[in-house]
């Protein structure tokens, strides 16, 4: 196994174990406050651990050698993957925002503040202790997925941390003359939160979808090539140097267009040129596959 595949095996089992534990901790909890909100946050991370399961796979595929039916690997898997991840949350999303619109017209429900005031201090300093640990290991190996995972846990922690103060602050107006809207505060919190998520599956089934579609990748990670690689054009000797750029998972496909200034390019001055190009193209992505294509403009 790769150090790079180990690296992000290992990262994604932690993120797998942490959901699979406040999967557990916050339907228990949604159990016994008979709090949506909770709920929310429970199904949102048993599904993140259910994908995590998966992903886990997807990730020894793409480290896997090329095939006969896939002689350019297994990259778009990933893709379609964090694609398939990104609709299942929306999914959620939306039935959350559905039931709790319908819950608040019909009049809301007292939930138990104590324990959800409980629930949110924990779950916060688990969602925070994985996102640090994705964190440093993207540091180590580059990957979509760790990438998704990352951004999951930090909107978990996010939202979550502000759901518990919300709580806090609807406890200490229990015993006021605002202790009327405690029991619309977790219908309320709960469509706060499903607008507040589901933005990120959107994204994600943007981008990847964008990707599967073979679509020219985010400004990041195209416009780095463009700035190493087109201003070497005298020196490489062309009268004409063009790119093309797609990005599928992890796997960036550079197309280097020459014009020579030449007539003539011998095939061991074309094959150091392209060695030069992938160098550079693995510096600038490790993951980057470059291809040079002599072009007469």
């Amino acid at each position: 196994m790769k150090p790079d595949q180990q690296i992000e095996e290992k990262a994604l089992k932690t993120s797998m174990l942490g959901a699979f534990i406040l999967a557990i901790w916050g339907l228990l909890m949604a159990a016994l406050s008979q709090s949506g909100a909770v709920l929310l946050d429970g199904m949102y991370n048993l599904i993140s651990a259910i994908m995590t399961f998966f992903s886990i796979g997807i990730t020894r595929l793409i480290f896997g050698r090329e095939t006969r039916e896939y002689p350019l690997g297994h990259f778009a898997f990933e893709s379609l993957f964090v694609l398939i991840k990104g609709t299942a949350i929306l999914i959620l999303v939306l039935m959350a925002l559905y039931a709790n619109i319908m819950l608040l017209i019909s009049g809301g429900r007292e939930p138990a503040l104590g324990l959800l005031t409980l629930y949110v201090s924990l779950a916060v300093i688990g969602c925070f202790a994985v996102y640090g640990v994705l964190r440093k290991s993207l540091k180590r190996a580059d990957s979509d997925l760790l990438r998704a995972e990352a951004k999951a846990w930090l909107l978990n922690g996010a939202v979550t941390g502000a759901i518990g103060i919300a709580f806090v602050v609807v406890l200490f107006l229990q015993d006021t003359a605002w202790g009327w809207t405690t029991r619309y505060a977790d219908q309320v919190l709960v469509i706060g939160m499903s607008l507040l998520f589901i933005k990120e599956p959107l994204i994600l089934m943007r981008n990847e979808l964008k990707e599967l579609l073979l679509a020219a990748p985010q400004e990041t990670f195209s416009q780095p090539f463009i700035d190493r690689i087109l201003p070497l054009k005298e020196e490489l000797g062309a009268r004409h140097l063009s790119l093309e750029i797609l990005k599928t998972g992890r796997r960036m496909w550079v197309t280097v267009f020459m014009d020579p200034a030449g007539d003539t390019l011998q095939v061991d001055a074309f094959m150091a040129l392209k060695a030069r190009l992938q160098t550079l193209a693995r510096d600038i992505h490790p993951n980057a596959q470059i291809e040079l294509i002599l072009d007469r403009s």
